[in-house]
């Protein structure tokens, strides 16, 4: 598919790795469409593409919500006339040992995570279906495969997020709907600076600041943290392969072949 002119909804979107997707896809000469719960923010973004001469609108959504996701899809028909792309970007994550993890945050993962990718992809589905042409990209994370301490629920999701794509692509084939899982690595990004550094610091004996670069390079054969420009590039591939269906693209520097 020549992704050119193609509308994408990227949730998550004023996020570390949303930026970078929106970014590239938007290089790409895509119709980008900023999802994310602040208007607010998502306008401010919208404003720094357009200013960079690209194509993009901003939607606010909470992803956990049935209502706010159809109205989502409903704008963006009402403003853009289609949905070409869906990447189920928007993901959070909690950390804690098993014996310690509360249920609430249990619950919020979960309800963002997975709930979230099946709300959007449910919002624009029909439409895909009646245009028969689509592409559903999910972001899960190698935690899926190799997932690490105190990432119970995280890892949970993740792990869901490729069932989910197992499900769909056989279920959506028949329209010519793809349905397609990137999973970034280590990539620097508030996720983590305020969550996995200080919780991997706590118990490797690593600066805070440093564990990135420390775990990149005694665990990925790169040697380095993934940036969200990568991510943007995995998408951009995706979305334009006419015969990819039901893969997980690992974007991580060969850490889970490691």
């Amino acid at each position: 598919m020549d992704i050119r002119n193609r509308v994408v909804i990227v949730t998550g979107a004023t996020g570390s790795i949303g930026r970078g997707v929106c970014l590239l896809l938007a290089a790409c000469g895509m119709q980008v469409v900023v999802a994310d719960l602040d208007q607010q923010v998502c306008d401010r973004f919208v404003d720094e593409l357009v200013g960079r001469g690209y194509k993009a609108i901003a939607v606010a959504v909470d992803v956990t919500s049935r209502k706010a996701t159809v109205k989502m899809a409903a704008t963006v028909l009402e403003r853009l006339g289609t949905i070409d792309v869906l990447v189920n970007n928007a993901g959070i994550i909690g950390l804690a040992p098993l014996q310690e993890l509360e249920e609430a945050v249990w619950d919020r993962v979960i309800d963002v995570n997975l709930k979230g990718s099946f709300l959007c992809a449910q919002a624009v589905v029909t439409t895909m279906i009646k245009q028969k042409r689509g592409r559903i990209i999910n972001v899960a994370s190698v935690a899926a495969a190799r997932p690490a301490p105190f990432q119970s629920a995280y890892a949970a999701t993740k792990s869901g997020v490729l069932g989910l794509t197992r499900v769909w692509c056989q279920e959506l084939a028949a329209y010519d709907i793809t349905v397609n899982t990137v999973c970034p690595g280590f990539v620097d990004s508030p996720m983590w600076s305020e969550h996995l550094g200080p919780a991997y610091a706590a118990v490797s004996g690593v600066e805070s600041a440093a564990v990135l670069d420390a775990l990149s390079r005694a665990n990925i054969p790169l040697a380095r943290p993934q940036q969200p420009k990568d991510l943007g590039e995995a998408v951009a591939y995706i979305a334009g392969a006419d015969n990819v269906t039901g893969h997980t693209l690992y974007v991580d520097g060969g850490f889970t072949q490691a």
